[in-house]
Protein backbone atom coordinates (compact mmCIF):
# COMPACT_ATOMS: atom_id res chain seq x y z
CA UNK A 1 0.00 0.00 0.00
CA UNK A 2 1.15 3.45 -0.84
CA UNK A 3 0.26 6.23 1.01
CA UNK A 4 0.00 9.67 0.05
CA UNK A 5 -0.41 13.06 1.04
CA UNK A 6 -1.56 16.47 -0.85
CA UNK A 7 -0.43 20.05 -0.43
CA UNK A 8 -2.74 22.21 -1.75
CA UNK A 9 -6.19 22.44 -3.11
CA UNK A 10 -7.06 25.13 -5.16
CA UNK A 11 -7.93 24.55 -8.93
CA UNK A 12 -6.08 21.34 -9.45
CA UNK A 13 -5.77 19.54 -6.40
CA UNK A 14 -8.99 18.31 -6.19
CA UNK A 15 -8.76 16.20 -9.71
CA UNK A 16 -5.57 14.83 -7.69
CA UNK A 17 -7.36 13.98 -4.90
CA UNK A 18 -10.08 12.32 -7.15
CA UNK A 19 -7.65 10.73 -9.67
CA UNK A 20 -5.38 9.17 -6.41
CA UNK A 21 -8.42 7.93 -4.73
CA UNK A 22 -9.57 5.36 -7.31
CA UNK A 23 -6.42 4.19 -7.66
CA UNK A 24 -6.28 0.35 -6.55
CA UNK A 25 -3.11 -0.11 -3.96
CA UNK A 26 -3.42 3.33 -2.59
CA UNK A 27 -4.34 5.26 0.18
CA UNK A 28 -4.80 8.94 0.28
CA UNK A 29 -3.99 10.19 3.84
CA UNK A 30 -4.53 13.81 4.09
CA UNK A 31 -4.63 16.98 2.45
CA UNK A 32 -3.76 20.28 3.61
CA UNK A 33 -4.54 23.74 2.03
CA UNK A 34 -4.67 27.12 3.83
CA UNK A 35 -7.99 28.11 2.88
CA UNK A 36 -10.89 26.84 5.30
CA UNK A 37 -13.71 26.93 2.62
CA UNK A 38 -11.15 24.66 0.18
CA UNK A 39 -10.58 22.19 2.99
CA UNK A 40 -14.22 22.10 3.61
CA UNK A 41 -14.72 21.30 -0.28
CA UNK A 42 -12.51 18.44 0.07
CA UNK A 43 -14.22 17.05 3.51
CA UNK A 44 -17.47 17.18 2.06
CA UNK A 45 -16.71 14.92 -0.47
CA UNK A 46 -14.24 12.75 0.80
CA UNK A 47 -15.21 12.60 5.12
CA UNK A 48 -12.93 9.79 6.08
CA UNK A 49 -9.74 12.06 4.51
CA UNK A 50 -8.04 14.21 6.83
CA UNK A 51 -7.90 17.78 6.37
CA UNK A 52 -4.98 20.15 7.89
CA UNK A 53 -4.23 23.76 7.39
CA UNK A 54 -0.37 23.56 7.91
CA UNK A 55 1.62 21.82 4.79
CA UNK A 56 3.63 20.67 7.82
CA UNK A 57 1.02 18.09 8.88
CA UNK A 58 1.69 16.13 5.64
CA UNK A 59 5.30 16.36 5.15
CA UNK A 60 6.02 15.39 9.05
CA UNK A 61 3.41 12.51 9.37
CA UNK A 62 6.07 8.89 9.00
CA UNK A 63 3.26 7.18 7.99
CA UNK A 64 2.58 9.12 4.05
CA UNK A 65 5.43 7.62 1.46
CA UNK A 66 4.82 10.37 -1.12
CA UNK A 67 3.80 13.67 -1.49
CA UNK A 68 1.85 15.77 -3.98
CA UNK A 69 2.42 19.34 -4.36
CA UNK A 70 -0.46 21.23 -5.90
CA UNK A 71 0.48 24.85 -4.58
CA UNK A 72 1.93 28.20 -6.78
CA UNK A 73 4.96 27.61 -7.99
CA UNK A 74 7.09 30.01 -6.17
CA UNK A 75 6.51 27.28 -3.15
CA UNK A 76 7.33 24.37 -4.84
CA UNK A 77 11.02 23.75 -4.33
CA UNK A 78 10.57 24.91 -0.61
CA UNK A 79 8.17 22.29 0.08
CA UNK A 80 9.98 19.38 -2.66
CA UNK A 81 13.16 19.55 -0.75
CA UNK A 82 11.30 19.05 2.73
CA UNK A 83 9.70 16.47 1.13
CA UNK A 84 12.97 14.84 -0.19
CA UNK A 85 14.74 15.51 3.40
CA UNK A 86 12.27 13.41 5.06
CA UNK A 87 11.99 10.58 2.59
CA UNK A 88 9.24 11.11 1.01
CA UNK A 89 8.41 10.60 -2.57
CA UNK A 90 7.24 13.45 -4.74
CA UNK A 91 5.06 14.85 -7.19
CA UNK A 92 4.93 17.95 -8.04
CA UNK A 93 3.03 20.13 -10.58
CA UNK A 94 4.40 22.17 -13.16
CA UNK A 95 6.68 23.99 -13.29
CA UNK A 96 9.37 22.03 -11.33
CA UNK A 97 10.44 25.19 -9.84
CA UNK A 98 10.80 29.00 -10.62
CA UNK A 99 14.57 29.11 -11.51
CA UNK A 100 17.45 26.73 -13.08
CA UNK A 101 19.37 26.87 -9.79
CA UNK A 102 16.36 25.69 -7.48
CA UNK A 103 14.97 23.41 -9.70
CA UNK A 104 18.68 21.45 -9.94
CA UNK A 105 18.84 21.69 -5.73
CA UNK A 106 15.33 19.31 -6.12
CA UNK A 107 17.03 16.99 -8.84
CA UNK A 108 20.11 16.56 -7.21
CA UNK A 109 18.41 15.86 -3.77
CA UNK A 110 16.22 13.16 -5.26
CA UNK A 111 18.99 11.23 -6.85
CA UNK A 112 20.87 11.40 -4.25
CA UNK A 113 18.10 10.01 -1.58
CA UNK A 114 17.24 7.65 -4.35
CA UNK A 115 13.31 8.73 -4.02
CA UNK A 116 10.90 8.86 -6.59
CA UNK A 117 10.72 12.52 -8.16
CA UNK A 118 8.17 13.39 -11.09
CA UNK A 119 6.37 16.76 -12.46
CA UNK A 120 2.72 16.98 -13.68
CA UNK A 121 3.55 17.88 -17.35
CA UNK A 122 0.19 16.49 -17.83
CA UNK A 123 0.24 16.15 -21.86
CA UNK A 124 3.00 14.05 -22.04
CA UNK A 125 0.75 11.32 -21.21
CA UNK A 126 -2.21 12.20 -23.17
CA UNK A 127 -3.15 9.61 -26.01
CA UNK A 128 -2.27 12.06 -29.06
CA UNK A 129 1.17 12.51 -27.59
CA UNK A 130 1.90 8.89 -27.08
CA UNK A 131 0.46 8.29 -30.70
CA UNK A 132 2.85 11.25 -32.28
CA UNK A 133 5.87 10.01 -30.20
CA UNK A 134 5.02 6.42 -31.48
CA UNK A 135 5.04 7.44 -35.08
CA UNK A 136 8.29 9.28 -34.82
CA UNK A 137 9.98 5.78 -32.96
CA UNK A 138 9.03 3.70 -35.81
CA UNK A 139 9.73 6.22 -38.32
CA UNK A 140 6.69 7.02 -40.13
CA UNK A 141 7.79 11.22 -39.87
CA UNK A 142 11.34 10.77 -40.50
CA UNK A 143 13.31 13.35 -39.00
CA UNK A 144 12.07 16.43 -37.46
CA UNK A 145 12.48 19.22 -39.07
CA UNK A 146 10.71 21.91 -36.94
CA UNK A 147 7.60 22.20 -34.08
CA UNK A 148 5.23 25.01 -34.10
CA UNK A 149 2.71 25.19 -31.47
CA UNK A 150 -0.08 28.15 -30.36
CA UNK A 151 -1.58 27.90 -27.11
CA UNK A 152 -3.96 30.73 -26.52
CA UNK A 153 -7.28 31.55 -24.43
CA UNK A 154 -8.10 34.19 -21.87
CA UNK A 155 -6.13 35.08 -19.03
CA UNK A 156 -6.84 33.26 -15.76
CA UNK A 157 -7.94 35.91 -12.72
CA UNK A 158 -5.64 37.18 -10.38
CA UNK A 159 -2.09 35.44 -11.71
CA UNK A 160 1.30 35.35 -10.05
CA UNK A 161 3.33 34.75 -13.17
CA UNK A 162 2.93 35.54 -16.49
CA UNK A 163 1.85 34.03 -19.58
CA UNK A 164 5.15 32.74 -20.30
CA UNK A 165 5.45 30.39 -17.34
CA UNK A 166 1.10 29.67 -17.14
CA UNK A 167 1.03 28.54 -20.67
CA UNK A 168 4.49 27.06 -22.38
CA UNK A 169 5.69 24.82 -19.69
CA UNK A 170 2.67 22.78 -21.39
CA UNK A 171 4.41 22.79 -24.97
CA UNK A 172 7.82 22.97 -23.90
CA UNK A 173 7.84 19.51 -22.19
CA UNK A 174 5.97 18.09 -25.78
CA UNK A 175 8.66 19.85 -27.96
CA UNK A 176 11.84 18.81 -25.75
CA UNK A 177 10.15 15.10 -25.14
CA UNK A 178 9.76 14.90 -28.95
CA UNK A 179 12.43 16.45 -30.35
CA UNK A 180 14.53 14.03 -27.66
CA UNK A 181 16.49 17.40 -26.99
CA UNK A 182 17.00 20.50 -25.35
CA UNK A 183 17.74 23.42 -27.26
CA UNK A 184 20.52 25.71 -27.40
CA UNK A 185 19.26 29.22 -27.90
CA UNK A 186 15.93 30.53 -26.83
CA UNK A 187 14.55 33.51 -28.24
CA UNK A 188 11.17 35.63 -27.05
CA UNK A 189 9.19 38.53 -27.64
CA UNK A 190 6.53 39.41 -25.51
CA UNK A 191 3.73 42.48 -25.03
CA UNK A 192 1.66 43.26 -22.49
CA UNK A 193 -1.39 45.72 -23.26
CA UNK A 194 -4.21 45.08 -19.84
CA UNK A 195 -2.00 44.02 -17.46
CA UNK A 196 0.52 46.30 -16.40
CA UNK A 197 2.51 43.46 -14.70
CA UNK A 198 3.02 40.28 -16.36
CA UNK A 199 3.62 39.58 -20.71
CA UNK A 200 0.30 38.47 -21.83
CA UNK A 201 1.59 37.39 -25.44
CA UNK A 202 4.78 35.97 -26.00
CA UNK A 203 6.69 34.44 -29.08
CA UNK A 204 9.48 31.91 -28.10
CA UNK A 205 11.74 30.06 -30.77
CA UNK A 206 13.82 27.56 -29.57
CA UNK A 207 16.90 26.38 -31.70
CA UNK A 208 18.85 23.23 -31.66
CA UNK A 209 22.00 22.51 -32.30
CA UNK A 210 21.60 20.08 -34.68
CA UNK A 211 19.71 22.66 -36.74
CA UNK A 212 16.42 21.80 -35.81
CA UNK A 213 14.13 24.88 -34.50
CA UNK A 214 10.42 25.17 -32.63
CA UNK A 215 8.26 27.95 -32.19
CA UNK A 216 5.87 28.70 -29.62
CA UNK A 217 3.21 31.30 -29.43
CA UNK A 218 1.05 31.73 -25.91
CA UNK A 219 -1.68 34.63 -25.12
CA UNK A 220 -4.41 35.09 -22.98
CA UNK A 221 -5.86 37.45 -25.37
CA UNK A 222 -8.44 35.67 -27.08
CA UNK A 223 -11.72 34.27 -25.91
CA UNK A 224 -11.43 31.45 -28.71
CA UNK A 225 -9.29 28.38 -27.06
CA UNK A 226 -6.53 27.14 -28.98
CA UNK A 227 -4.28 24.13 -28.84
CA UNK A 228 -2.52 23.08 -31.99
CA UNK A 229 0.74 21.69 -32.86
CA UNK A 230 2.36 21.15 -36.31
CA UNK A 231 5.55 18.99 -36.22
CA UNK A 232 7.41 19.21 -39.51
CA UNK A 233 9.00 15.57 -40.76
CA UNK A 234 11.06 14.82 -43.54
CA UNK A 235 8.31 12.22 -44.35
CA UNK A 236 5.06 13.45 -43.43
CA UNK A 237 3.78 16.05 -41.80
CA UNK A 238 1.65 16.07 -38.00
CA UNK A 239 -1.55 18.52 -36.92
CA UNK A 240 -2.48 18.17 -33.53
CA UNK A 241 -5.62 19.90 -32.67
CA UNK A 242 -6.14 19.05 -29.12
CA UNK A 243 -9.85 21.66 -29.05
CA UNK A 244 -11.06 18.46 -31.73
CA UNK A 245 -13.61 15.95 -29.82
CA UNK A 246 -11.84 13.29 -31.59
CA UNK A 247 -9.43 13.44 -34.37
CA UNK A 248 -6.62 15.22 -32.58
CA UNK A 249 -3.84 13.56 -34.60
CA UNK A 250 -4.06 14.52 -39.02
CA UNK A 251 -1.16 13.14 -40.28
CA UNK A 252 -0.18 14.73 -44.19
CA UNK A 253 1.63 12.87 -46.82
CA UNK A 254 4.02 14.55 -49.19
CA UNK A 255 2.26 16.38 -51.94
CA UNK A 256 1.65 16.05 -54.97
CA UNK A 257 3.94 18.50 -57.52
CA UNK A 258 4.12 18.51 -61.35
CA UNK A 259 5.64 21.75 -61.30
CA UNK A 260 9.01 20.16 -60.82
CA UNK A 261 11.45 19.59 -63.91
CA UNK A 262 8.07 20.48 -65.89
CA UNK A 263 9.14 21.49 -69.98
CA UNK A 264 6.68 23.75 -72.30
CA UNK A 265 6.10 20.38 -73.49
CA UNK A 266 4.13 19.62 -71.47
CA UNK A 267 0.05 19.46 -72.36
CA UNK A 268 -1.10 19.04 -68.53
CA UNK A 269 -2.02 21.58 -66.31
CA UNK A 270 0.77 22.65 -63.74
CA UNK A 271 -0.53 22.52 -60.10
CA UNK A 272 0.41 21.67 -56.44
CA UNK A 273 -1.93 19.03 -54.20
CA UNK A 274 -1.16 18.13 -51.06
CA UNK A 275 -1.28 14.46 -50.15
CA UNK A 276 -3.51 12.14 -48.71
CA UNK A 277 -4.84 12.58 -44.80
CA UNK A 278 -4.74 9.88 -42.30
CA UNK A 279 -6.29 9.71 -38.65
CA UNK A 280 -4.19 7.65 -36.51
CA UNK A 281 -6.40 6.03 -33.90
CA UNK A 282 -5.88 7.34 -30.32
CA UNK A 283 -6.20 5.27 -27.05
CA UNK A 284 -9.30 6.47 -24.67
CA UNK A 285 -7.95 6.95 -21.84
CA UNK A 286 -7.50 10.12 -19.02
CA UNK A 287 -4.17 11.61 -19.05
CA UNK A 288 -4.32 12.37 -15.34
CA UNK A 289 -5.27 9.26 -14.44
CA UNK A 290 -1.80 7.26 -16.33
CA UNK A 291 0.29 9.99 -14.65
CA UNK A 292 -0.54 9.44 -11.41
CA UNK A 293 -0.59 5.44 -12.16
CA UNK A 294 3.17 6.62 -13.12
CA UNK A 295 4.01 7.71 -10.31
CA UNK A 296 2.74 5.02 -8.45
CA UNK A 297 4.46 2.21 -10.37
CA UNK A 298 7.69 4.45 -9.93
CA UNK A 299 7.50 4.66 -6.30
CA UNK A 300 6.90 0.54 -6.31
CA UNK A 301 9.64 -0.32 -8.92
CA UNK A 302 12.29 2.38 -8.56
CA UNK A 303 12.11 3.17 -12.64
CA UNK A 304 12.04 6.86 -13.64
CA UNK A 305 8.74 7.79 -14.44
CA UNK A 306 8.05 9.57 -17.74
CA UNK A 307 7.73 12.78 -16.56
CA UNK A 308 11.04 12.66 -14.48
CA UNK A 309 13.43 15.18 -12.63
CA UNK A 310 15.90 15.76 -15.23
CA UNK A 311 13.01 16.22 -17.76
CA UNK A 312 11.02 19.08 -15.90
CA UNK A 313 14.64 20.86 -14.92
CA UNK A 314 15.50 21.42 -18.78
CA UNK A 315 11.60 22.42 -19.04
CA UNK A 316 12.68 25.02 -16.30
CA UNK A 317 16.01 25.73 -17.86
CA UNK A 318 13.97 26.81 -21.44
CA UNK A 319 11.76 28.94 -18.90
CA UNK A 320 14.13 30.90 -17.76
CA UNK A 321 16.24 31.56 -20.83
CA UNK A 322 13.16 32.85 -22.32
CA UNK A 323 12.29 35.44 -19.20
CA UNK A 324 15.60 36.61 -19.72
CA UNK A 325 15.11 37.03 -23.64
CA UNK A 326 11.88 38.78 -22.72
CA UNK A 327 13.59 41.42 -20.59
CA UNK A 328 16.00 41.98 -22.62
CA UNK A 329 13.68 42.24 -25.70
CA UNK A 330 14.44 39.32 -27.48
CA UNK A 331 17.67 39.07 -27.66
CA UNK A 332 18.99 35.56 -27.69
CA UNK A 333 19.63 33.60 -24.24
CA UNK A 334 22.37 30.43 -24.61
CA UNK A 335 21.30 27.23 -22.43
CA UNK A 336 24.68 25.76 -22.79
CA UNK A 337 23.01 22.50 -23.54
CA UNK A 338 24.69 19.95 -26.13
CA UNK A 339 23.51 18.02 -28.99
CA UNK A 340 24.69 14.75 -29.97
CA UNK A 341 22.16 14.38 -32.31
CA UNK A 342 22.86 13.71 -36.08
CA UNK A 343 22.25 17.47 -38.02
CA UNK A 344 19.58 17.49 -39.85
CA UNK A 345 18.98 18.48 -44.00
CA UNK A 346 17.51 21.68 -43.50
CA UNK A 347 16.72 24.11 -46.54
CA UNK A 348 18.85 26.71 -45.95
Amino acid sequence: MVRLGIIGCGYWGPNLVRTFSEIEGVELVRVSDLRPGRRQFIAQRYPSLQTAADATDVLSDASIDAVIIATPPDTHCALALEALNRGKHVLVEKPLATNTADAGRIVELAARTQRTLMVGHLFLYAPAVMQINSLLREGELGAIYCISSMRCNLGPPNTQVDVLWDLAPHDISMILHLMDDAPTEVNAYGASFTNTRFAETVFITLRFADGRIAHIHVSWLTPAKTRLMQIIGSKRVVVYDDMQPVQKVQVFDPGIDNRVNASDKDSTALGFAPGGIWIPPLKSYEPLRAECEDFVTSIRTGRPPLSNGPKALEVVRVLEAASRSLLQGGHSVYTGAQSEATPVEVAR
